[in-house]
């Protein structure tokens, strides 16, 4: 899917971050893509007009490398080039633009492990979850943003993989943070441009004899996300949710999603049973 923001004033200091991060990343062969807060409201609010919650503090960016040199001579040339200086703080990762633009570059690609995710050197003490951000990239949206500009974007699908590994991280540390994300996307879904999709391609989610518009989008996510994933990636997504859905659990993620308790824990049934029945 591409999508054409060309026209949205509003994404110009996005646009001069991403053509100065592809200036130094081309000439590197690394490639990249916007996930997170600032994806979201992409495909969300500037896209489909919907409204999100929580203001985006910065702008997080899924960089492919080889290796940790690779990944090291990215940010050296970044620095290098002017247009962006390291922020305080031991984390690498986080630069700053010189529009005053925080940005974070989390890379993935040849530093992951086995189990889907890297450990930041030196010491290698802090491990970063990157399942999902490959099949991303591998899927991502292209986004024409202003001043002829264009970016890849995490899809939908893709950014509640990723939204859900984060929350399995960081439940407690910060409740709330991805959960209502998680839950904008599920009740959203139908809206983003899939009406059309669903009922010509997808014509028994509105066959059924107790037809929910919202859930039907949910059931559409489910589908998108399971193409996406494959087998294996869906049972990785079961395993976080799994233990959301039993009535004998304490419902954390549904608790945490903002919205009526009974309204959140039906929603994610609904996408649980979905997932299920393409296992």
């Amino acid at each position: 899917m591409s999508l054409d923001l060309s026209a949205k004033i509003e994404l110009r200091g996005l646009a001069r971050v991403v053509r100065a991060l592809h200036a130094v990343a081309a000439p590197l062969g690394v490639e990249f893509f916007l996930m997170g807060a600032a994806a979201r409201d992409l495909l969300l609010q500037h896209a489909y007009g919907i409204a999100t919650r929580r203001a985006t503090e910065d702008v997080d960016f899924a960089v492919m490398v080889r290796d940790w040199n690779a990944y090291d001579a990215l940010r050296t040339a970044l620095i290098g080039s002017g247009e962006f200086s390291a922020r305080p703080g031991p984390a690498t990762h986080r630069l700053r633009h010189a529009s005053g633009l925080p940005l974070d570059i989390v890379p993935f690609g040849g530093i992951e492990r086995p189990d889907r995710t890297f450990a930041w050197p030196p010491d290698h003490s802090t491990v970063f979850e990157c399942f999902g951000m490959a099949e991303a990239f591998a899927a991502s949206n292209s986004v024409g943003l202003p001043e002829g500009v264009q970016l890849k974007v995490a899809p939908v699908p893709a950014q509640v993989v990723l939204k859900l590994a984060a929350w399995r991280d960081r439940m407690h540390t910060h409740p709330g943070r991805d959960s209502s994300d998680l839950f904008l996307f599920l009740r959203h879904y139908m809206d983003l441009g899939n009406f059309d999709r669903a009922t010509t391609e997808h014509r028994d989610l509105f066959e059924a004899d107790d037809f929910d518009y919202v859930e039907a989008g949910t059931r559409l996510l489910a589908r998108d996300m399971a193409r996406l994933l494959g087998p294996l990636g869906i049972e990785r997504v079961m395993s976080i949710l799994s233990p959301e859905v039993d009535e004998a659990g304490n419902l954390l993620l549904a608790n945490q999603s903002g919205l009526d308790l009974e309204h959140a824990h039906r929603l994610l049934g609904v996408f649980c049973n979905e997932l299920s029945t393409i296992r």
